[in-house]
């Protein structure tokens, strides 16, 4: 049976992913953005046999535009775009050695939606987006499907910050259409759906599960 590939297995979306589904996982576990990629990317040499692969490693920098320095923007891109890449480039093969992959990278609804204080993570968003279409394209006949899961604030390990009182909670409920804050388990529902996206006749998207923020006033 072929596997699926977690990078960032210790996030909270991720340990919902593994609780909910009836995949079998294989789970690199560093999550909190110091992904040592240049050390951990060789482990990825002795796996086989894998048929989807989910990038959870995640930024959350939060600043004025006046504060954010450019190591900042380099970090989040780091992060964010580049260990997805190399990632990526390490196991495609490995990929298109199976009948039809998946792959669902982790967005934001600040690629889309101008939030105050989101100008590094916005922009590093945004650049994963337009390279997980690029690669939607790219490996369209090679049948590895490439989509996006793009949450509004979601109760997780990397949002902590943002959540720690009721008033926070409560003013970040009153800023969502739907008067919610993101559940991991939802997310990840929409995330193993799109690993069977190469039977779903779905790549190059980008998925909102954000309560209509993306689309609603």
């Amino acid at each position: 049976m072929a596997s699926t590939l977690l990078i960032g297995a210790n996030s909270t979306i991720a340990k919902a992913l593994q609780k909910n589904s009836d995949r079998e996982f294989l789970t690199f576990s560093r999550s909190d953005g110091t992904l040592n990629l240049e050390g951990e990317l060789s482990e990825l040499d002795a796996i086989s046999n894998i048929n989807g692969l989910v990038y959870f490693p995640g930024t959350i920098n939060l600043k004025p535009f006046t504060m954010l320095k450019e190591d900042d923007f380099l970090n989040d891109f780091k992060v964010n775009v580049l260990g997805a890449a190399k990632v990526v480039k390490k196991v495609i093969n490995k990929l298109k050695e199976a009948d039809g992959a998946s792959v669902v990278l982790i967005s934001s609804v600040a690629a889309n939606v101008g939030l105050p204080f989101h100008a590094s993570i916005g922009a590093s968003k945004s650049a994963l987006e337009g390279m997980a279409r690029s690669l939607a394209a790219e490996y369209t006949n090679a049948r590895v499907c490439f989509n996006v899961v793009a949450p509004s604030l979601t109760q997780t390990n990397l949002s902590t910050n943002l959540l720690k009182t009721e008033r926070l909670i409560e003013a970040s409920k009153e800023r969502n259409p739907m008067k919610e804050i993101g559940d991991p388990n939802k997310i990840a529902k929409t995330i193993d759906f799109l690993l069977d996206a190469h039977n779903n006749w779905m790549t190059g998207q980008v998925v909102s599960v954000d309560g209509g923020m993306n689309n609603l006033k």
